[in-house]
Protein backbone atom coordinates (compact mmCIF):
# COMPACT_ATOMS: atom_id res chain seq x y z
CA UNK A 1 0.00 0.00 0.00
CA UNK A 2 1.29 3.15 -0.70
CA UNK A 3 0.38 6.41 1.20
CA UNK A 4 1.53 9.69 0.76
CA UNK A 5 1.37 12.30 3.94
CA UNK A 6 1.05 15.74 3.00
CA UNK A 7 3.37 18.25 4.57
CA UNK A 8 0.84 19.48 7.12
CA UNK A 9 0.33 15.48 7.99
CA UNK A 10 4.52 15.27 8.60
CA UNK A 11 4.51 18.13 10.53
CA UNK A 12 1.55 17.01 12.69
CA UNK A 13 3.65 13.86 13.14
CA UNK A 14 6.75 15.69 13.82
CA UNK A 15 5.39 17.63 16.21
CA UNK A 16 3.24 14.74 18.62
CA UNK A 17 7.00 13.36 18.25
CA UNK A 18 8.79 16.29 19.82
CA UNK A 19 5.94 16.72 22.23
CA UNK A 20 6.70 13.38 23.18
CA UNK A 21 10.58 14.04 23.33
CA UNK A 22 10.16 17.23 25.77
CA UNK A 23 8.84 15.07 28.13
CA UNK A 24 11.74 13.19 28.49
CA UNK A 25 14.31 15.98 27.85
CA UNK A 26 13.04 18.48 30.29
CA UNK A 27 14.14 16.42 33.70
CA UNK A 28 17.98 15.97 31.46
CA UNK A 29 17.61 19.82 31.08
CA UNK A 30 17.62 20.45 34.83
CA UNK A 31 19.90 17.78 35.46
CA UNK A 32 22.18 19.42 33.20
CA UNK A 33 21.73 23.09 34.36
CA UNK A 34 21.73 22.13 37.93
CA UNK A 35 25.16 20.17 37.80
CA UNK A 36 26.79 23.32 35.47
CA UNK A 37 25.41 25.91 38.89
CA UNK A 38 26.67 23.39 41.36
CA UNK A 39 30.22 23.67 39.62
CA UNK A 40 30.13 19.77 38.85
CA UNK A 41 30.26 19.06 34.81
CA UNK A 42 31.38 16.15 35.35
CA UNK A 43 28.89 14.96 36.89
CA UNK A 44 26.56 15.60 33.75
CA UNK A 45 28.20 12.12 32.46
CA UNK A 46 28.97 10.08 35.79
CA UNK A 47 25.18 10.06 36.36
CA UNK A 48 23.40 6.77 34.97
CA UNK A 49 19.86 8.32 34.26
CA UNK A 50 20.92 8.78 30.81
CA UNK A 51 21.59 5.13 30.02
CA UNK A 52 18.03 4.37 31.94
CA UNK A 53 16.57 6.98 29.88
CA UNK A 54 17.67 5.26 26.60
CA UNK A 55 16.54 1.77 27.84
CA UNK A 56 13.09 3.18 28.15
CA UNK A 57 13.52 5.06 25.41
CA UNK A 58 13.94 1.94 23.31
CA UNK A 59 11.61 -0.37 24.66
CA UNK A 60 8.80 2.35 24.47
CA UNK A 61 9.70 2.23 20.50
CA UNK A 62 9.59 -0.98 20.26
CA UNK A 63 6.50 -1.56 22.05
CA UNK A 64 4.77 1.16 19.42
CA UNK A 65 6.33 -0.23 16.21
CA UNK A 66 4.87 -3.49 17.36
CA UNK A 67 1.40 -2.40 18.28
CA UNK A 68 1.14 -1.11 14.88
CA UNK A 69 2.70 -3.66 12.88
CA UNK A 70 0.31 -6.09 14.95
CA UNK A 71 -3.26 -3.47 14.50
CA UNK A 72 -2.49 -2.39 10.89
CA UNK A 73 -3.04 -6.27 9.22
CA UNK A 74 -0.84 -4.56 6.86
CA UNK A 75 1.36 -7.33 4.69
CA UNK A 76 4.36 -7.22 6.40
CA UNK A 77 7.57 -9.51 6.24
CA UNK A 78 7.67 -11.45 9.36
CA UNK A 79 11.87 -11.51 8.48
CA UNK A 80 12.71 -8.04 8.27
CA UNK A 81 10.29 -7.02 11.65
CA UNK A 82 11.83 -9.83 13.45
CA UNK A 83 15.50 -8.36 12.84
CA UNK A 84 13.93 -4.98 13.50
CA UNK A 85 12.59 -6.34 17.09
CA UNK A 86 16.08 -8.01 17.65
CA UNK A 87 17.97 -5.28 16.52
CA UNK A 88 15.77 -3.00 19.34
CA UNK A 89 16.06 -5.28 22.10
CA UNK A 90 19.83 -5.77 22.14
CA UNK A 91 19.95 -1.78 22.47
CA UNK A 92 17.60 -2.30 25.22
CA UNK A 93 19.94 -4.60 26.69
CA UNK A 94 23.10 -2.91 25.50
CA UNK A 95 21.30 0.30 27.55
CA UNK A 96 20.26 -1.62 30.33
CA UNK A 97 24.33 -2.98 30.47
CA UNK A 98 25.36 0.26 30.31
CA UNK A 99 23.09 1.39 33.30
CA UNK A 100 24.80 -1.74 35.51
CA UNK A 101 28.04 -0.46 34.69
CA UNK A 102 27.55 3.17 35.68
CA UNK A 103 26.28 1.75 38.85
CA UNK A 104 28.78 -0.46 39.50
CA UNK A 105 31.86 1.14 38.08
CA UNK A 106 31.08 4.24 36.39
CA UNK A 107 33.96 5.90 34.23
CA UNK A 108 33.94 9.24 31.91
CA UNK A 109 34.37 6.55 29.07
CA UNK A 110 31.00 4.82 29.94
CA UNK A 111 29.27 8.11 30.89
CA UNK A 112 30.55 9.46 27.28
CA UNK A 113 29.51 5.97 25.91
CA UNK A 114 25.84 6.82 27.55
CA UNK A 115 25.22 9.91 26.27
CA UNK A 116 25.81 9.19 22.92
CA UNK A 117 23.67 5.78 23.31
CA UNK A 118 20.92 7.92 24.73
CA UNK A 119 21.32 10.23 20.89
CA UNK A 120 20.73 7.45 19.09
CA UNK A 121 17.74 6.14 21.56
CA UNK A 122 16.38 9.98 20.75
CA UNK A 123 17.29 9.55 17.01
CA UNK A 124 15.12 6.43 16.91
CA UNK A 125 12.35 7.92 18.56
CA UNK A 126 12.14 10.39 16.08
CA UNK A 127 12.37 7.92 12.74
CA UNK A 128 10.40 4.85 14.33
CA UNK A 129 7.95 7.01 15.88
CA UNK A 130 7.32 8.59 12.03
CA UNK A 131 7.15 5.02 10.83
CA UNK A 132 4.54 3.87 13.24
CA UNK A 133 2.55 7.08 12.42
CA UNK A 134 2.82 5.76 8.85
CA UNK A 135 2.09 2.50 9.42
CA UNK A 136 -1.47 3.68 11.52
CA UNK A 137 -2.49 6.58 8.57
CA UNK A 138 -2.18 2.94 6.30
CA UNK A 139 -4.46 1.32 8.69
CA UNK A 140 -6.85 3.91 8.85
CA UNK A 141 -6.57 5.00 4.81
CA UNK A 142 -7.28 0.30 4.41
CA UNK A 143 -10.41 1.11 7.24
CA UNK A 144 -12.05 3.56 5.04
CA UNK A 145 -11.87 2.39 1.82
CA UNK A 146 -13.28 -1.33 3.22
CA UNK A 147 -16.00 0.92 4.50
Amino acid sequence: MNLVLSKRQRKAIYADLKTEFLYIAIPFCLLIGVKIYMGSWREIFMTADWALASCIIFGQITSKVSKAVANSKLVTSQEHFGLYTAKRFFLVIAASAVYFGMLVLPSIQLGIFQICLFLVASYFHFSDGYATAMLQAAYNKALKSDS
